[in-house]
């Protein structure tokens, strides 16, 4: 009587699970999109980051809405070339015309943030989306093309166009001047700088 009790109760719940089962399984399968292709285009159009995109279309910024409009927008082939990454400017405060042209920052010696400084060279197309070493261009899941900026010589001053150079993170840090590694004074007077971005 009590293994029946018992089988009748495994049985029972066996038969709950499977029934939750194939619920789930028909709302997921019958979940629908809350936007459609043509409201995913315009928001790509009005953004310069995924993070933008997903917050215009009424998403949540995680994993899967990221992944999921990599798909989408892979596939009918939106341009995402105008994109800056890393939340840019966060609702686009203080956009506008650069204030110092780029002729004035592209000198020998000029501080300006290398960050910046690279979003500029992208923007204007002087240098490529992908890293000039190994040619690494994946963009990771918030969005974000993490490439960084390299003065060669080491000098953060230098803004030179022929002492830059785009890089992925790995290759810079194997840089001989990366962080002010191995800085040296040259015969025209150069420092290399104490941070190299």
């Amino acid at each position: 009587m009590v293994c029946k009790t018992i089988m009748h109760g495994c049985d029972s719940h066996l038969r709950l699970r499977t029934v939750n089962a194939v619920l789930w399984y028909t709302y997921k399968k019958g979940k629908k999109r809350s936007w459609t292709v043509e409201q995913l285009e315009e928001a790509v159009k009005q953004s310069f980051s995924f993070r933008q995109v997903i917050e215009k279309l009424g998403l949540i910024p995680a994993g899967g809405n990221y992944a999921q409009l990599h798909k989408y927008i892979k596939e009918h082939g939106f341009d995402t070339s105008h994109f800056k990454g890393k939340a840019w400017n966060k609702g686009l405060t203080g956009i506008g015309k650069p204030i110092v042209p780029l002729e004035k920052i592209l000198v020998r010696n000029y501080p300006f943030q290398s960050y910046m400084l690279k979003l500029r060279l992208l923007t204007a197309k002087l240098k490529p989306r992908h890293c000039e070493q190994c040619g690494w261009e994946k963009i990771s899941e918030d969005g974000r093309l993490p490439l960084e900026l390299h003065h060669v010589n080491g000098n953060s001053a230098d803004n030179r166009l022929e002492n830059l150079m785009i890089l992925c993170p790995n290759c810079h840090s194997l840089t001989s001047t990366y962080r002010g590694r191995n800085r040296k004074t040259s015969r025209g007077g150069e420092t290399g700088s104490t941070h190299e971005t």
